[in-house]
């Protein structure tokens, strides 16, 4: 898939889609300049720590390696379509392994929480990496204390596989 061909997946009242690289420094420059670029209306988005990091480290110098997969390497978005305002951010953690396996990070904005987005969310991403060729299995890392990221996950029919003192691995597999 050629990141112009970029999906935008369609949720009950979300659109998730990826950032162009362009779209990427526009995000994390503050202020309104990625609605403004996109035709949104401005309201509570905001990229905090460590997604800000995570971004500068290595989704920017990823996306400048056009050997890259980047629909894998760069943030999404998504949109409330009613409120035409942006909600929350989500990312693959790098393309399929070799055990076709793609882990997946999200986190809604502050002003946006306790809506189940959230929910949406990552119903909306799991499914859509799931129909992809080479992808049969979604995880995410989850810290003990975050029972509201564990009950998304649960509803969103993921499994606990691992856990150490602080973290929790889920997973979702392809089914059929």
């Amino acid at each position: 898939m050629s990141y112009n061909e970029a999906p935008m997946i369609e949720t009950t009242r979300l659109t998730l889609f990826p950032l162009t690289l362009d779209q990427v420094r526009l995000h994390i420059a503050g202020g309104t300049w990625l609605e403004d670029e996109l035709g949104v209306r401005p309201g509570h988005r905001e990229v905090t720590e460590p997604l800000l990091s995570i971004i500068k480290a290595f989704t920017i110098p990823f996306l400048q390696q056009p050997e890259r997969q980047p629909i894998y390497d760069t943030i999404w978005v998504a949109l409330d379509r009613e409120l035409n305002q942006f909600v929350a951010d989500m990312k693959f953690k790098g393309a399929p392994d070799d055990e076709q396996t793609v882990e997946i990070g999200y986190g809604t904005y502050p002003a946006f929480r306790q809506r189940g987005y959230m929910t949406e969310i990552v119903g909306g991403l799991t499914d859509w990496a799931l129909s992809q060729p080479g992808i049969n299995r979604v995880t995410a890392e989850t810290a003990l204390t975050n029972s509201a990221s564990q009950a998304v996950l649960l509803t969103n029919q993921f499994s606990p596989f691992e856990q150490d003192d602080y973290v929790r691995w889920w997973e979702r597999t392809r089914r059929g």
